[in-house]
């Protein structure tokens, strides 16, 4: 059974052509658009803002891409105390504090007791609570 976040391929039914998905960058996850599917590789089309006329893609190793249902970005700055961060192997964890150190580079503090130290160009995916689609202010 392929497991979505050791397997170094996605199973092709976590993916498809046209699916909003966050990308890692290193400290920072982007927004993106899957522009096409491939064994080893993922075409994804960035949300940023560049020179009209010109698109940002790139073609992704399959284990840097996550699907961006149910997850928003933040950087890390905008971090509080309650917010649910997605880890990379996907758990969960609940800030308990947050803090810069004087080097610039911030200091999470886990509700579990563990801590994280990561830059200040971090983005996070954090779970988003609010839902997307609702009748009558009932959540569907």
């Amino acid at each position: 059974m392929t497991d979505l976040f050791t397997s170094p391929f996605l199973p092709a039914a976590v993916l498809h052509v046209g699916q909003a998905v966050h990308v890692n960058a290193r400290a920072a996850w982007l927004p993106a658009t899957v522009t096409s599917l491939a064994a080893a590789r993922v075409g994804v089309d960035y949300h940023l803002a560049v020179a009209p006329g010109r698109r940002r893609t790139e073609v992704v190793a399959p284990w840097r891409v996550r699907p961006a249902d149910g997850v928003c970005l933040r950087p890390v700055r905008e971090l509080r105390a309650g917010d649910d961060v997605l880890a990379f192997d996907g758990t969960t964890r609940t800030v308990a504090a947050i803090w810069p150190r004087r080097d610039r580079w911030w200091v999470i503090s886990h509700a579990d007791g563990a801590h994280a130290v990561v830059p200040p160009t971090a983005v996070l995916r954090l779970t988003d609570p609010t839902p997307t689609v609702t009748v009558h202010g009932i959540a569907l």
